[in-house]
């Protein structure tokens, strides 16, 4: 690479964004949401459509946490394949966990509209490449071409990539394959969560408070008091955790279902031609264009690690029982092994751009159940705590029906999607299910660095 980064600032957050206040005293409100990420606005934004009054603590500013600091693509499945859903559930099943991610996505741009969020939404597809200098390539292509067939019988808008489309799209020779999502988006994450807690702090009965960070959360009465950092109490007759990779810090008992990894990002200078068209996933990397005010386009990169890579994994907890410090502090902050991967299969795959500048590097802390997807419902009764976790990479997909979902269940509204999708909520997504606890599959050392 010619330039060396910065550690640190995403390329999303790289710009003017909205300030909220502090909160400043005590005070009491039907429901605090502990998190201003995308999960937590969106369940603002249910709860009152139903008329609940929500106070919103985030304990940095909004969209500091992984909803500034991913891809920025949309997504309408989960992070494993169609066949292999099948397989573990039924093609049922299968069809509703991605039909779920089309309403999901219906209901994002339905936000977009209602609160004029500009954030440079398009359209651009998400894109499967099989690799030839992988072991195992022709298996995952294989498995490839098995997913794209199932997914246009049940009809999914998907396309089959032969080894020259896929060479011809992906930019490289490398590339023996692969096949699209065709509605599947993009956008700019730092101005969608922006945009959105812009709009959503305007509507009457939403208090928005930044840099409010709760420690503790203790039963009071028929609720629960969130005390803050600097000795402020909140009272509220219940909680909703949205804070996805921090949230076993708050209810020890989600720790063996969750377990945290960081990634890691780099975004180049603008660039003389457009990179790609729409976001790309393979082995070891994933990818998508950035379109700039000017017109000019960026690269932005990230992957470089197994799942199992232990520089890349973080333990909630000490030895001794107290939360971990380093969870929130490293697991935010960039490796120096990390990079030197991430830039090694940049230089594989992007050859012709080894020489531009790289502008922005940073980490980012994600959550992953066992079996990939996420846990949404009550986390603790005892001190009236729900909310929704373990997103496994797809925060996009997931986070608008998921707080749909919760939203309805607390308040008895349930809407159409609660009711369509109930059987997956009280079951693939159920909170406690053994298939999300890491425990009976562990192996890798939680050590971080």
């Amino acid at each position: 690479m010619s330039a060396t980064a910065p550690w640190g600032l995403p390329y999303w957050l790289d710009f003017e964004r909205p300030q909220f206040p502090a909160l400043d005293g005590d005070l009491s409100t039907e429901v605090a949401i502990i998190g201003g990420g995308i999960a937590g606005l969106k369940l603002a934004h249910f709860l009152n459509q139903r008329g609940i009054p929500v106070v919103i603590l985030e304990g940095g500013r909004v969209g500091d946490g992984a909803s500034g600091r991913n891809q920025g693509s949309l997504n309408h499945g989960p992070g494993f394949g169609y066949a292999e859903c099948i397989a573990r559930h039924s093609r049922t099943a299968a069809q509703q966990l991605w039909q779920l991610g089309l309403d999901n996505h219906a209901l994002m741009r339905a936000q977009l509209a209602e609160y004029e969020v500009d954030c440079d939404y398009q359209v651009e597809g998400f894109w499967f490449l099989a690799r030839e200098d992988m072991p195992d390539h022709e298996d995952t292509l294989r498995a490839y071409r098995t997913d794209c067939e199932l997914l246009a019988e049940d009809g999914f808008q998907v396309e089959w990539l032969d080894p020259s489309a896929a060479r011809d799209r992906g930019g490289n020779p490398l590339y023996t394959g692969g096949f699209g999502y065709l509605t599947d988006a993009q956008f700019h994450s730092g101005k969608y969560v922006a945009g959105l807690a812009r709009g959503i702090a305007r509507r009457p009965g939403v208090r928005l408070f930044e840099q409010t960070r709760i420690v503790q959360v203790e039963p009071s009465g028929s609720g629960a008091v969130a005390r803050t950092a600097n000795g402020h109490a909140v009272h509220a007759r219940h909680i909703f955790l949205a804070v996805n990779a921090l949230a076993p810090q708050f209810v020890r008992s989600l720790e063996p279902a969750l377990r945290a990894e960081r990634g890691q990002v780099l975004v180049t200078a603008p660039l003389d031609a457009r990179p790609c068209r729409g976001s790309f996933g393979t082995p070891l990397a994933w990818w998508r264009e950035i379109i700039e005010p000017d017109g000019s386009w960026r690269l932005l990169f990230g992957g470089g690690r197994t799942r199992e890579t232990p520089d890349s994994l973080f333990p909630q907890f000490e030895a001794d029982g107290r939360p971990s410090e380093r969870l929130e502090r490293e697991g935010f902050r960039p490796s120096v092994g990390h990079q030197a991967r991430l830039d090694t299969q940049f230089a594989i795959l992007f050859p012709h751009l080894r020489e531009v500048p790289i502008t922005h590097r940073w980490g980012g802390l994600q959550s992953f159940t066992a079996d990939g997807l996420p846990v949404i419902g009550e986390f603790d009764p005892s001190r009236q705590i729900h909310g929704l976790a373990g997103f496994s990479g797809r925060g996009n997909c997931y986070a608008d029906v998921g707080a749909e979902y919760l939203a309805g269940r607390l308040s008895g509204q349930p809407g159409m999607l609660a009711t369509r999708y109930r059987p997956l909520f009280e079951t693939l997504f159920k909170v406690g299910r053994p298939a999300a606890d890491w425990r009976p599959r562990a192996g890798a050392g939680l050590t971080g660095n």
